[in-house]
């Protein structure tokens, strides 16, 4: 495999693969740069494509990952730190040490004690975001 990267001033970035056929190697190097469109999740030991619109928050509890939507909990292998690599960071934010938040499922927030704020999602679900992530929440919020 050869990699060739060429810097130009006010043009797009592009990706340009050049192979004689597409087999596995080449698959796993488009799937690194493709859009991830859905996560999969576990629910009675069965595997679910859950479309990211879907998703209202992500939380790990005791060591297990959760995605959180709208009438349904499933369960996932991935970890906090890997979402938030694969999430679009536009949309979604981190608001405490276990909850990443779909910023498109917020529908209000309040202020509470001590520096932390009360998150309104669409399903009158309520989460807290926690002082240290405050900051980083604000400013993705537009606040």
């Amino acid at each position: 495999m050869k990699i060739i990267i060429e810097c130009e001033k006010d043009n797009q970035f592009e990706i340009v693969i050049r192979c004689n056929k597409i087999d596995d190697e080449v698959r796993k190097i488009i799937s690194l740069f493709e859009d991830k469109q859905f996560i999969i999740g576990k629910l009675d030991n069965r595997n679910y494509q859950i479309k990211i619109d879907n998703i209202y928050y992500f939380e790990v509890n005791e060591d297990r990952s959760f995605i959180y939507c709208k009438d349904k909990v499933y369960e996932t292998n991935l970890r906090l730190y890997e979402l938030e690599k694969q999430l679009d960071e536009q949309l979604f934010v981190r608001i405490s040490k276990s909850i990443i938040l779909n910023l498109n499922k917020l529908d209000s927030i309040r202020t509470l004690l001590n520096g932390r704020y009360e998150a309104v999602l669409i399903n009158d679900e309520r989460l807290i975001i926690t002082r240290h992530y405050v900051s980083s929440f604000k400013e993705k919020f537009g606040m």
